[in-house]
Protein backbone atom coordinates (compact mmCIF):
# COMPACT_ATOMS: atom_id res chain seq x y z
CA UNK A 1 0.00 0.00 0.00
CA UNK A 2 1.31 3.65 -0.81
CA UNK A 3 1.64 6.29 1.25
CA UNK A 4 -0.64 8.26 -0.06
CA UNK A 5 -2.96 5.02 0.20
CA UNK A 6 -2.22 5.03 4.03
CA UNK A 7 -2.65 8.42 4.21
CA UNK A 8 -6.63 8.41 3.04
CA UNK A 9 -7.13 4.99 4.93
CA UNK A 10 -6.80 7.01 8.40
CA UNK A 11 -9.17 10.15 7.01
CA UNK A 12 -12.45 8.96 7.86
CA UNK A 13 -14.84 11.74 7.21
CA UNK A 14 -18.03 9.86 8.56
CA UNK A 15 -16.72 10.04 12.08
CA UNK A 16 -18.89 11.59 14.54
CA UNK A 17 -17.90 15.25 15.67
CA UNK A 18 -19.47 17.42 18.67
CA UNK A 19 -20.09 21.71 16.39
CA UNK A 20 -16.84 23.92 17.24
CA UNK A 21 -19.79 26.46 17.72
CA UNK A 22 -23.34 26.65 19.15
CA UNK A 23 -25.82 26.27 16.38
CA UNK A 24 -26.96 28.99 15.45
CA UNK A 25 -31.15 30.27 16.27
CA UNK A 26 -33.31 32.23 13.73
CA UNK A 27 -34.13 35.74 14.76
CA UNK A 28 -37.65 36.52 16.64
CA UNK A 29 -39.67 38.95 14.02
CA UNK A 30 -39.20 42.68 15.19
CA UNK A 31 -42.19 43.45 16.79
CA UNK A 32 -42.65 46.21 14.47
CA UNK A 33 -46.20 47.18 15.17
CA UNK A 34 -44.48 48.56 19.15
CA UNK A 35 -43.38 51.25 16.82
CA UNK A 36 -46.42 52.87 16.03
CA UNK A 37 -48.38 53.88 13.32
CA UNK A 38 -46.20 56.46 11.99
CA UNK A 39 -42.76 54.10 12.88
CA UNK A 40 -43.94 51.03 12.18
CA UNK A 41 -45.68 51.46 8.56
CA UNK A 42 -42.86 53.17 7.33
CA UNK A 43 -40.31 50.29 8.14
CA UNK A 44 -43.18 47.76 6.74
CA UNK A 45 -42.89 49.85 3.55
CA UNK A 46 -39.21 49.79 3.29
CA UNK A 47 -38.84 46.25 3.72
CA UNK A 48 -41.53 45.93 1.28
CA UNK A 49 -40.29 47.92 -1.53
CA UNK A 50 -36.22 47.78 -0.46
CA UNK A 51 -36.46 44.20 0.62
CA UNK A 52 -34.11 44.27 3.29
CA UNK A 53 -34.94 42.99 6.55
CA UNK A 54 -37.35 44.03 8.47
CA UNK A 55 -35.26 44.68 11.61
CA UNK A 56 -32.83 46.42 9.77
CA UNK A 57 -35.28 49.13 8.66
CA UNK A 58 -37.21 48.95 12.04
CA UNK A 59 -33.50 50.00 13.09
CA UNK A 60 -33.08 52.72 10.99
CA UNK A 61 -36.64 54.83 11.31
CA UNK A 62 -36.37 54.60 14.99
CA UNK A 63 -32.93 56.09 15.02
CA UNK A 64 -33.75 58.89 12.79
CA UNK A 65 -36.95 59.38 14.97
CA UNK A 66 -34.70 59.75 18.34
CA UNK A 67 -32.13 61.92 16.54
CA UNK A 68 -35.42 64.19 15.66
CA UNK A 69 -36.97 64.05 18.86
CA UNK A 70 -33.60 64.33 21.04
CA UNK A 71 -33.67 68.54 20.27
CA UNK A 72 -36.76 69.10 21.69
CA UNK A 73 -37.71 66.84 24.60
CA UNK A 74 -36.19 64.59 27.65
CA UNK A 75 -37.94 61.68 29.26
CA UNK A 76 -38.70 61.95 33.06
CA UNK A 77 -37.78 58.61 34.48
CA UNK A 78 -40.57 57.01 36.92
CA UNK A 79 -37.68 57.34 40.01
CA UNK A 80 -37.48 61.33 38.70
CA UNK A 81 -33.77 61.20 36.80
CA UNK A 82 -34.35 63.27 33.71
CA UNK A 83 -32.72 62.01 30.36
CA UNK A 84 -31.84 62.73 26.82
CA UNK A 85 -34.53 60.87 24.58
CA UNK A 86 -30.86 59.24 22.49
CA UNK A 87 -30.69 56.02 21.57
CA UNK A 88 -27.55 53.95 20.15
CA UNK A 89 -28.41 51.42 17.80
CA UNK A 90 -26.62 49.04 16.61
CA UNK A 91 -27.44 46.49 13.45
CA UNK A 92 -25.33 43.58 11.84
CA UNK A 93 -25.92 42.77 8.11
CA UNK A 94 -24.12 41.34 5.38
CA UNK A 95 -22.32 43.21 2.63
CA UNK A 96 -24.99 43.51 -0.22
CA UNK A 97 -28.18 43.61 2.52
CA UNK A 98 -28.98 47.39 1.21
CA UNK A 99 -28.01 49.07 4.10
CA UNK A 100 -26.89 52.13 2.04
CA UNK A 101 -30.39 52.03 0.69
CA UNK A 102 -32.24 52.15 3.67
CA UNK A 103 -30.05 55.08 5.24
CA UNK A 104 -29.96 57.08 2.44
CA UNK A 105 -33.90 56.86 2.20
CA UNK A 106 -34.50 57.20 5.90
CA UNK A 107 -32.19 60.16 6.15
CA UNK A 108 -32.77 61.99 2.86
CA UNK A 109 -34.90 64.87 4.52
CA UNK A 110 -32.85 65.50 7.49
CA UNK A 111 -29.13 65.56 4.98
CA UNK A 112 -31.47 67.59 2.67
CA UNK A 113 -31.93 70.01 5.21
CA UNK A 114 -28.54 70.01 6.60
CA UNK A 115 -27.23 71.05 2.89
CA UNK A 116 -29.51 73.73 2.50
CA UNK A 117 -28.34 74.89 6.06
CA UNK A 118 -24.89 74.30 5.25
CA UNK A 119 -24.70 76.92 1.78
CA UNK A 120 -26.99 79.57 4.15
CA UNK A 121 -24.59 79.09 7.12
CA UNK A 122 -21.43 80.19 4.28
CA UNK A 123 -22.99 83.55 3.49
CA UNK A 124 -23.32 83.88 7.37
CA UNK A 125 -19.97 83.03 8.22
CA UNK A 126 -18.94 85.46 5.46
CA UNK A 127 -20.89 88.42 6.84
CA UNK A 128 -19.59 87.18 10.50
CA UNK A 129 -16.31 87.87 9.44
CA UNK A 130 -17.03 90.75 8.02
CA UNK A 131 -18.35 92.01 10.93
CA UNK A 132 -15.66 90.81 13.46
CA UNK A 133 -12.75 92.61 11.19
CA UNK A 134 -14.78 96.04 11.83
CA UNK A 135 -15.10 95.57 14.91
CA UNK A 136 -11.60 94.60 16.06
CA UNK A 137 -10.38 97.55 14.49
CA UNK A 138 -12.70 99.57 16.13
CA UNK A 139 -11.69 97.91 19.55
CA UNK A 140 -7.82 98.78 18.12
CA UNK A 141 -8.55 102.27 17.70
CA UNK A 142 -10.24 102.71 20.89
CA UNK A 143 -7.11 101.13 23.22
CA UNK A 144 -4.64 102.67 21.29
CA UNK A 145 -2.92 105.47 23.26
CA UNK A 146 -3.09 108.74 21.66
CA UNK A 147 -3.21 112.44 22.89
CA UNK A 148 -6.52 114.16 22.12
CA UNK A 149 -4.69 116.07 19.70
CA UNK A 150 -3.40 113.73 17.37
CA UNK A 151 -7.06 111.81 17.11
CA UNK A 152 -9.13 112.45 14.53
CA UNK A 153 -13.07 113.17 14.24
CA UNK A 154 -12.74 109.48 12.65
CA UNK A 155 -11.33 107.57 16.15
CA UNK A 156 -13.94 109.66 18.16
CA UNK A 157 -16.23 108.02 15.94
CA UNK A 158 -14.88 104.37 15.97
CA UNK A 159 -14.18 104.52 19.99
CA UNK A 160 -17.93 105.53 20.09
CA UNK A 161 -19.36 102.33 18.03
CA UNK A 162 -17.09 99.82 19.79
CA UNK A 163 -18.05 101.33 22.67
CA UNK A 164 -21.86 101.12 21.79
CA UNK A 165 -21.93 97.63 19.71
CA UNK A 166 -20.87 94.43 21.22
CA UNK A 167 -18.61 91.41 19.64
CA UNK A 168 -20.85 89.52 16.91
CA UNK A 169 -21.62 86.34 17.48
CA UNK A 170 -20.59 83.62 14.83
CA UNK A 171 -23.69 81.64 13.20
CA UNK A 172 -23.70 78.07 14.25
CA UNK A 173 -22.42 75.47 11.98
CA UNK A 174 -25.44 73.49 11.11
CA UNK A 175 -24.16 69.88 10.70
CA UNK A 176 -26.01 67.27 12.43
CA UNK A 177 -24.07 64.86 11.20
CA UNK A 178 -20.72 62.86 11.72
CA UNK A 179 -19.25 59.48 10.75
CA UNK A 180 -16.03 58.75 12.93
CA UNK A 181 -15.37 61.78 14.61
CA UNK A 182 -12.54 61.45 17.75
CA UNK A 183 -13.34 62.55 21.14
CA UNK A 184 -11.90 65.72 20.49
CA UNK A 185 -13.68 66.07 17.26
CA UNK A 186 -16.78 65.62 18.43
CA UNK A 187 -16.18 68.05 21.56
CA UNK A 188 -15.25 70.95 18.79
CA UNK A 189 -18.44 70.37 16.77
CA UNK A 190 -20.43 70.43 20.07
CA UNK A 191 -18.75 73.94 20.89
CA UNK A 192 -19.51 75.50 17.47
CA UNK A 193 -22.23 73.36 16.04
CA UNK A 194 -25.61 72.20 16.70
CA UNK A 195 -26.13 70.77 20.15
CA UNK A 196 -27.97 67.87 19.14
CA UNK A 197 -26.05 65.34 16.24
CA UNK A 198 -26.20 61.99 15.24
CA UNK A 199 -23.51 59.70 14.23
CA UNK A 200 -25.00 57.84 11.47
CA UNK A 201 -23.16 55.37 9.61
CA UNK A 202 -23.86 52.45 7.09
CA UNK A 203 -20.62 51.94 7.02
CA UNK A 204 -19.67 50.82 10.39
CA UNK A 205 -16.32 50.09 9.42
CA UNK A 206 -15.39 53.53 9.52
CA UNK A 207 -16.00 54.01 13.20
CA UNK A 208 -15.76 50.81 14.25
CA UNK A 209 -11.85 50.56 12.91
CA UNK A 210 -10.73 54.01 12.49
CA UNK A 211 -8.93 56.46 14.46
CA UNK A 212 -12.02 57.23 17.28
CA UNK A 213 -11.72 53.75 18.09
CA UNK A 214 -7.97 52.80 17.97
CA UNK A 215 -6.05 51.60 20.52
CA UNK A 216 -5.08 54.23 22.13
CA UNK A 217 -8.69 56.43 21.48
CA UNK A 218 -11.04 53.96 22.28
CA UNK A 219 -11.59 54.50 26.29
CA UNK A 220 -11.65 58.26 25.79
CA UNK A 221 -14.05 57.57 22.59
CA UNK A 222 -16.90 55.78 24.52
CA UNK A 223 -16.38 57.46 27.57
CA UNK A 224 -17.61 60.31 25.70
CA UNK A 225 -20.11 58.84 23.84
CA UNK A 226 -21.42 57.22 27.47
CA UNK A 227 -21.52 60.79 29.31
CA UNK A 228 -23.91 62.02 26.32
CA UNK A 229 -26.12 59.06 26.51
CA UNK A 230 -26.50 59.56 30.22
CA UNK A 231 -26.86 63.01 29.56
CA UNK A 232 -23.98 64.45 31.36
CA UNK A 233 -22.23 67.80 30.99
CA UNK A 234 -18.92 67.62 28.97
CA UNK A 235 -15.63 69.57 30.65
CA UNK A 236 -12.10 69.79 29.14
CA UNK A 237 -8.74 70.90 30.73
CA UNK A 238 -5.74 71.57 27.94
CA UNK A 239 -2.77 73.44 28.59
CA UNK A 240 -2.89 75.41 25.56
CA UNK A 241 -6.32 76.34 25.64
CA UNK A 242 -7.54 76.47 29.15
CA UNK A 243 -10.60 75.01 30.53
CA UNK A 244 -13.95 74.83 29.06
CA UNK A 245 -17.72 72.80 29.64
CA UNK A 246 -20.24 71.87 26.85
CA UNK A 247 -24.02 71.85 28.79
CA UNK A 248 -27.46 69.84 27.29
CA UNK A 249 -25.67 68.53 24.12
CA UNK A 250 -26.82 65.20 22.64
CA UNK A 251 -26.06 62.41 20.13
CA UNK A 252 -27.89 59.70 19.03
CA UNK A 253 -26.03 56.87 17.31
CA UNK A 254 -27.11 54.34 14.60
CA UNK A 255 -24.38 52.32 13.51
CA UNK A 256 -24.85 49.39 10.44
CA UNK A 257 -21.75 47.04 9.76
CA UNK A 258 -20.61 43.53 8.30
CA UNK A 259 -20.84 40.66 11.20
CA UNK A 260 -17.02 40.83 10.98
CA UNK A 261 -16.76 43.96 11.98
CA UNK A 262 -19.61 43.95 13.98
CA UNK A 263 -17.72 41.21 16.17
CA UNK A 264 -14.95 43.47 16.61
CA UNK A 265 -16.85 45.73 18.57
CA UNK A 266 -19.27 43.15 20.23
CA UNK A 267 -16.27 40.99 21.88
CA UNK A 268 -14.43 44.15 22.79
CA UNK A 269 -13.76 44.01 26.61
CA UNK A 270 -13.44 47.98 26.51
CA UNK A 271 -17.03 48.04 25.15
CA UNK A 272 -18.30 45.91 27.55
CA UNK A 273 -16.44 47.18 30.54
CA UNK A 274 -17.18 50.64 29.64
CA UNK A 275 -21.03 50.44 29.24
CA UNK A 276 -21.24 51.67 26.11
CA UNK A 277 -22.85 47.95 25.00
CA UNK A 278 -25.17 47.98 27.33
CA UNK A 279 -26.37 51.01 26.62
CA UNK A 280 -26.85 49.72 22.87
CA UNK A 281 -30.02 48.06 21.17
CA UNK A 282 -28.73 45.71 19.00
CA UNK A 283 -29.71 43.77 15.94
CA UNK A 284 -28.63 40.72 13.53
CA UNK A 285 -31.59 40.08 11.54
CA UNK A 286 -31.86 36.83 9.30
CA UNK A 287 -30.27 37.93 6.05
CA UNK A 288 -32.81 38.50 3.28
CA UNK A 289 -30.66 37.89 -0.34
CA UNK A 290 -31.97 35.33 -2.10
CA UNK A 291 -35.64 35.65 -1.66
CA UNK A 292 -35.81 39.03 -2.76
CA UNK A 293 -37.80 38.92 -5.99
CA UNK A 294 -40.17 41.39 -7.50
CA UNK A 295 -42.98 41.34 -9.60
CA UNK A 296 -42.43 45.44 -10.24
CA UNK A 297 -40.25 48.18 -10.22
CA UNK A 298 -41.53 50.85 -7.51
CA UNK A 299 -39.92 53.77 -5.37
CA UNK A 300 -40.26 53.75 -2.43
CA UNK A 301 -39.93 57.45 -1.55
CA UNK A 302 -43.53 57.27 -3.32
CA UNK A 303 -45.37 55.08 -0.63
CA UNK A 304 -47.60 57.64 1.76
CA UNK A 305 -46.01 55.83 4.87
CA UNK A 306 -42.71 56.99 4.01
CA UNK A 307 -44.13 60.53 2.98
CA UNK A 308 -45.49 60.94 6.45
CA UNK A 309 -42.42 60.05 8.07
CA UNK A 310 -40.93 62.56 6.50
CA UNK A 311 -43.12 65.11 6.84
CA UNK A 312 -43.19 64.62 10.84
CA UNK A 313 -39.58 64.30 10.89
CA UNK A 314 -39.08 67.69 8.82
CA UNK A 315 -41.52 69.13 11.13
CA UNK A 316 -39.58 68.08 14.31
CA UNK A 317 -36.10 69.15 12.42
CA UNK A 318 -37.45 72.38 11.72
CA UNK A 319 -38.67 73.83 14.83
CA UNK A 320 -36.39 76.15 16.65
CA UNK A 321 -35.18 74.11 19.68
CA UNK A 322 -35.65 75.77 23.36
CA UNK A 323 -32.32 76.84 24.37
CA UNK A 324 -30.54 78.47 27.94
CA UNK A 325 -30.95 81.78 28.59
CA UNK A 326 -26.65 81.83 28.18
CA UNK A 327 -26.35 80.01 24.80
CA UNK A 328 -27.93 79.06 21.88
CA UNK A 329 -26.17 76.09 21.79
CA UNK A 330 -27.15 75.01 25.17
CA UNK A 331 -30.61 73.05 24.80
CA UNK A 332 -33.58 72.99 26.99
CA UNK A 333 -35.80 70.44 26.40
CA UNK A 334 -39.11 69.64 27.77
CA UNK A 335 -39.55 67.11 30.01
CA UNK A 336 -41.82 64.07 29.21
CA UNK A 337 -42.92 62.68 32.24
CA UNK A 338 -45.37 59.39 32.47
CA UNK A 339 -48.89 60.61 32.27
CA UNK A 340 -50.58 58.75 35.76
CA UNK A 341 -49.98 56.10 38.26
CA UNK A 342 -51.37 53.07 36.16
CA UNK A 343 -48.41 54.19 33.81
CA UNK A 344 -45.80 54.49 36.72
CA UNK A 345 -47.02 51.29 37.80
CA UNK A 346 -46.65 49.37 34.56
CA UNK A 347 -42.81 50.59 34.97
CA UNK A 348 -42.70 49.20 38.22
CA UNK A 349 -43.59 46.50 37.66
CA UNK A 350 -41.34 46.12 34.82
CA UNK A 351 -38.49 47.26 37.09
CA UNK A 352 -39.35 44.00 39.25
CA UNK A 353 -39.44 41.99 36.87
CA UNK A 354 -36.51 42.70 34.67
CA UNK A 355 -34.83 42.35 38.75
CA UNK A 356 -35.95 38.59 39.19
CA UNK A 357 -35.07 37.91 35.27
CA UNK A 358 -31.17 38.84 36.13
CA UNK A 359 -31.15 36.39 39.33
CA UNK A 360 -28.38 33.31 39.12
CA UNK A 361 -29.95 30.63 36.70
CA UNK A 362 -32.50 32.91 35.38
CA UNK A 363 -32.98 34.23 31.36
CA UNK A 364 -31.01 37.36 31.88
CA UNK A 365 -28.43 36.33 34.84
CA UNK A 366 -25.50 36.90 32.14
CA UNK A 367 -26.99 40.27 30.55
CA UNK A 368 -27.69 41.97 33.78
CA UNK A 369 -25.53 45.25 32.37
CA UNK A 370 -28.33 45.15 29.34
CA UNK A 371 -31.29 44.73 31.29
CA UNK A 372 -30.18 47.07 34.29
CA UNK A 373 -30.51 49.72 31.73
CA UNK A 374 -33.99 47.97 29.89
CA UNK A 375 -36.80 50.04 31.43
CA UNK A 376 -34.33 53.33 30.88
CA UNK A 377 -34.22 52.60 27.52
CA UNK A 378 -38.12 51.57 27.25
CA UNK A 379 -39.08 54.79 28.61
CA UNK A 380 -36.81 56.74 26.17
CA UNK A 381 -38.24 54.87 23.29
CA UNK A 382 -41.91 55.35 24.93
CA UNK A 383 -41.04 59.39 24.84
CA UNK A 384 -40.20 58.77 21.16
CA UNK A 385 -43.29 57.32 20.46
CA UNK A 386 -45.35 59.61 22.09
CA UNK A 387 -43.29 63.01 20.39
CA UNK A 388 -43.67 60.83 16.83
CA UNK A 389 -47.43 61.12 17.18
CA UNK A 390 -48.14 64.48 18.90
CA UNK A 391 -45.20 66.60 17.52
CA UNK A 392 -43.72 69.39 19.69
CA UNK A 393 -47.19 69.51 21.68
CA UNK A 394 -46.32 66.54 23.30
CA UNK A 395 -46.22 66.90 27.29
CA UNK A 396 -46.52 63.11 28.53
CA UNK A 397 -45.29 59.64 28.05
CA UNK A 398 -48.70 57.72 28.21
CA UNK A 399 -49.13 53.67 29.10
CA UNK A 400 -49.64 52.50 25.59
CA UNK A 401 -46.35 54.00 24.79
CA UNK A 402 -44.49 53.23 27.24
CA UNK A 403 -46.49 49.28 26.90
CA UNK A 404 -44.51 49.23 23.34
CA UNK A 405 -41.78 50.69 24.27
CA UNK A 406 -41.12 47.79 27.24
CA UNK A 407 -42.44 45.09 24.00
CA UNK A 408 -39.33 46.37 22.10
CA UNK A 409 -37.05 46.11 24.68
CA UNK A 410 -38.07 42.93 25.61
CA UNK A 411 -37.37 41.11 21.80
CA UNK A 412 -33.96 43.78 22.07
CA UNK A 413 -32.72 41.76 25.32
CA UNK A 414 -34.21 38.57 23.69
CA UNK A 415 -32.13 39.52 20.61
CA UNK A 416 -28.90 40.48 22.56
CA UNK A 417 -28.94 37.16 24.23
CA UNK A 418 -29.31 35.24 20.52
CA UNK A 419 -25.82 37.24 19.24
CA UNK A 420 -23.84 36.72 22.02
CA UNK A 421 -24.10 33.26 21.82
CA UNK A 422 -23.48 33.73 17.96
CA UNK A 423 -20.86 36.34 18.18
CA UNK A 424 -19.02 35.94 21.61
CA UNK A 425 -16.71 32.83 20.24
CA UNK A 426 -13.23 31.90 22.02
CA UNK A 427 -10.18 32.84 20.52
CA UNK A 428 -9.61 28.91 20.58
CA UNK A 429 -12.59 28.13 18.40
CA UNK A 430 -11.65 30.65 15.57
CA UNK A 431 -7.73 29.53 15.63
CA UNK A 432 -9.13 25.96 15.15
CA UNK A 433 -11.78 26.81 12.30
CA UNK A 434 -8.49 28.89 10.49
CA UNK A 435 -6.24 25.64 11.16
CA UNK A 436 -8.57 23.02 9.78
CA UNK A 437 -9.75 25.47 6.79
CA UNK A 438 -5.88 26.02 6.14
CA UNK A 439 -5.25 22.12 6.07
CA UNK A 440 -8.11 21.54 3.99
CA UNK A 441 -7.10 23.62 0.95
CA UNK A 442 -3.94 22.13 1.07
CA UNK A 443 -5.19 18.47 1.05
CA UNK A 444 -3.08 17.60 4.46
CA UNK A 445 -4.41 15.36 6.75
CA UNK A 446 -1.54 14.40 8.62
CA UNK A 447 0.68 17.26 10.23
CA UNK A 448 2.38 18.20 13.26
CA UNK A 449 3.35 21.32 14.94
CA UNK A 450 6.81 22.29 12.69
CA UNK A 451 4.67 22.22 10.13
CA UNK A 452 2.31 24.60 11.14
CA UNK A 453 4.28 26.80 13.07
CA UNK A 454 6.85 27.12 10.07
CA UNK A 455 4.49 27.31 6.80
CA UNK A 456 0.62 27.76 8.35
CA UNK A 457 -1.96 30.80 8.69
CA UNK A 458 0.30 33.83 10.34
CA UNK A 459 -1.60 33.93 13.29
CA UNK A 460 -1.06 29.92 14.48
CA UNK A 461 2.50 30.48 14.18
CA UNK A 462 2.76 30.75 17.74
CA UNK A 463 2.55 27.48 20.26
CA UNK A 464 0.51 30.04 22.44
CA UNK A 465 -2.15 29.73 19.57
CA UNK A 466 -1.96 26.94 17.85
CA UNK A 467 -1.61 24.27 21.14
CA UNK A 468 -5.40 25.83 21.83
CA UNK A 469 -6.67 25.25 18.82
CA UNK A 470 -5.37 21.53 18.56
CA UNK A 471 -6.52 20.78 21.55
CA UNK A 472 -10.29 22.28 20.56
CA UNK A 473 -10.22 19.75 17.74
CA UNK A 474 -9.37 17.20 19.24
CA UNK A 475 -11.87 16.73 22.05
CA UNK A 476 -14.51 17.58 19.63
CA UNK A 477 -13.82 14.60 17.20
CA UNK A 478 -11.88 16.62 14.22
CA UNK A 479 -8.40 15.28 15.00
CA UNK A 480 -6.46 12.60 16.55
CA UNK A 481 -2.95 11.71 17.54
CA UNK A 482 -1.04 9.41 15.67
CA UNK A 483 1.56 6.70 16.92
CA UNK A 484 5.09 8.52 17.56
CA UNK A 485 7.37 8.10 14.77
CA UNK A 486 4.76 8.46 11.99
CA UNK A 487 6.00 10.25 9.14
CA UNK A 488 5.68 13.82 8.59
CA UNK A 489 6.75 15.51 5.00
CA UNK A 490 9.55 12.54 4.72
CA UNK A 491 10.23 12.45 8.47
CA UNK A 492 9.26 10.65 11.65
CA UNK A 493 7.95 12.88 13.79
CA UNK A 494 7.37 12.35 17.94
CA UNK A 495 3.84 13.99 17.94
CA UNK A 496 1.61 14.57 14.89
CA UNK A 497 -2.24 14.20 14.14
CA UNK A 498 -4.79 12.84 11.53
CA UNK A 499 -7.92 14.61 10.36
CA UNK A 500 -10.85 12.81 11.17
CA UNK A 501 -13.28 15.39 9.85
CA UNK A 502 -13.33 18.95 8.24
CA UNK A 503 -15.62 21.94 10.06
CA UNK A 504 -17.91 22.16 8.19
Amino acid sequence: MSLEDKRDALFNPAVTTDPLRAPTTKAAPYPVEALGDTLGKAAKALHEVVKAPLAMCAQSVLASAALSAQTHFNVKLPWGEIKPLSLFILTVALSGERKTTIDKLVLGAAKAQEFEDLAAYQVSLKNYEDELSHWKAANEKRNKKQSPRNQAASDFEALAESEATPQPEAPIMPLRFVEDPTAEGLYKLLAVGQPSVGMFSDEGALVIGGHALSKDNAIKTMAMWCKLWDGSNLTRVRAGEGASALYNRRLSINLQAQPEVMEKLLNDSMANAQGFLARCLTAWPDSTIGTRHINNFERVDDRPELKRLFAVLKTLTEAEPRTSERSKQELDPIELPLTDNNTVTMALRAVNQFETMMGSGNDLCELTDRASKAVENACRIAGILAVIESGMATRSISKKHLGNGLILMQWYLEESLRIKSVSVVPQSVKDAETLVNWLQERNIKLFNSTMILQKGANQLRSKARLEPAIKELMDNGYLALNESGTFIEGKPARTSWRILSYVV
